[in-house]
């Protein structure tokens, strides 16, 4: 054995130890090989000794090259995809008006802010609806439409058949008077796991022969908010969480108190949730479609359920969520997406009820219940210089109509210094030149 080989084994732990009596092939044979294959064939044997060399020298060659290889540096890519543009689902829709603009820009402004990339599509008015179209029983059993709401139904009832057509796994669907916090990536996380908490209980897959699960193809997937819920009521003017079902809650910093907490309707009582927190329940009592998650299979149930609709299109999801026992739907307190008080196209009774006065103005204001606003923070500018110049609507004490007004107020301002510096250089010309005239005359005369 040589003195090398003995020193490596005598040397190393890791080594198993080798009977003395071990015989080892002769390095005399060894030689005697290789002189016979350098004799018959001489590139045979520098192919070999390349391939010997490469072999144990591999590491150190990898090692040598990582010094002149220079390497892209790797992507940091958050493992959660409901932090992604479109909030975990496969499509964010957004339903305008064309004609809205004062409700299309602040939305979309705000989704810019937040990093959320927020399809929108047109609404239908009433007028653009033909009758053939209109669900079976609409304005029937003594009730009178209100001007409005068969548009606002039907510009819902298409984005679900977009839906069923294309193969939208989930969709996040929104109206255009929303608002929403800087920080509604944090609060979507929250609600997923919340989604996946309670779908799972009370809604065993159902038995009624009367109401199949199934109306037609399910597209299969798996989404980070589960599987098996049909629509989570995740904006809205009110919701009750009474009832014999689980109630999920989370730690959420966005999420208001119970005195910036609004809602015009039903609300889940205090003890239903901890200070700090959103809860998730099986919803009832809930009112306005101002955002809703709806999944494929949702969108195929609620799309037959409203072919035969007589009533506006909140009431009838309620009804259908509370007496359907083949509908998953679930509610969030305090909602995460809210409305913004803006010109209504509904002629409601009153004009503006949910805010308890007729809304004429079209400034850019914050959600109810939102702390951050997104409308308002993109308004303002502030929303791209990061959370410490992000404008609160109640830890600071500012309001978001103050916020503007002062911004505006300071714009104006420096408008008028503008241009009484203007009219000051203007006047001093005029006066540079008058006196150079006068100063003409005199020596024309002389």
């Amino acid at each position: 054995m040589s003195s090398f080989f003995k020193e490596a084994v005598a040397g190393s732990s890791s080594y198993m130890r080798l009977p003395q009596n071990m015989q080892f092939p002769s390095t005399a044979g060894l030689q005697s090989k290789t002189s016979n294959l350098h004799a018959k064939n001489p590139k045979a044997l520098v192919i070999f000794l390349i391939v010997v060399f490469l072999i144990f020298w591999r590491n150190i060659i990898s090692d040598v090259c990582s010094h002149f290889i220079q390497r892209a540096p790797t992507e940091i890519v958050d493992a959660n995809p409901i932090r992604n543009r479109t909030l975990g689902f496969q499509k964010v829709f957004a339903l305008s008006l064309p004609d809205r603009e004062d409700r299309r820009a602040p939305l979309v402004a705000a989704g810019n802010a937040t990093n959320i990339s927020i399809t929108v599509l047109d609404a239908v008015r009433d007028r653009q609806i033909p009758q053939s179209d209109w669900p079976k029983w609409w304005g029937t059993n003594g009730w009178v439409p209100k001007e409005g709401e068969l548009g606002c139904l039907m510009s819902h009832v298409r984005t679900w058949r977009k839906m069923i057509h294309e193969n939208i796994t989930s969709a996040l669907i929104m109206e255009s008077d929303v608002d929403f916090d800087m920080r509604i990536k944090e609060s979507m996380v929250g609600l997923g796991e919340g989604v996946k908490q309670i779908v799972d209980w009370p809604f065993d897959p159902p038995t009624d022969p009367k109401h199949p699960r199934n109306f037609g193809k399910e597209v299969q997937t798996v989404s980070p908010y589960g599987d098996k819920w049909d629509l989570v009521w995740m904006g809205h003017c009110g919701s009750s969480a009474d009832g014999n079902g689980r109630i999920y809650s989370y730690n959420d910093t966005s999420a208001p108190d119970e005195e910036h907490a609004w809602s015009f309707a039903e609300r889940p009582g205090e003890g239903h949730r901890p200070p700090g927190t959103r809860i998730v329940f099986q919803m009832r009592k809930t009112v306005c479609t101002t955002a809703y998650m709806m999944s494929n299979q949702g969108a195929r149930k609620f799309e037959k359920i409203f072919r035969e609709a007589n009533s506006p299109i909140d009431l009838k999801i309620w009804s259908e969520c509370e007496h359907d026992p083949t509908l998953a739907c679930l509610g969030v307190w305090p909602q995460i997406i809210s409305m913004a008080e803006s010109k209504t196209n509904i002629k409601h009774t009153e004009g503006g009820q949910a805010f308890g006065h007729e809304v004429t103005e079209t400034k850019v204001v914050a959600g109810n219940g939102i702390q951050i606003s997104a409308r308002v923070n993109a308004k303002a500018g502030t929303a791209k210089l990061g959370p410490d110049h992000w404008k609160a609507e109640w830890t600071n004490g500012i309001k978001a109509n103050e916020i503007l007004q002062e911004h505006d107020a300071s714009k104006d301002e420096k408008d008028k210094d503008q241009q009484k510096k203007e009219q000051e250089t203007k006047e001093q010309k005029d006066k540079d030149q008058k006196s150079k005239d006068q100063s003409k005359d005199q020596q024309s005369k002389v």
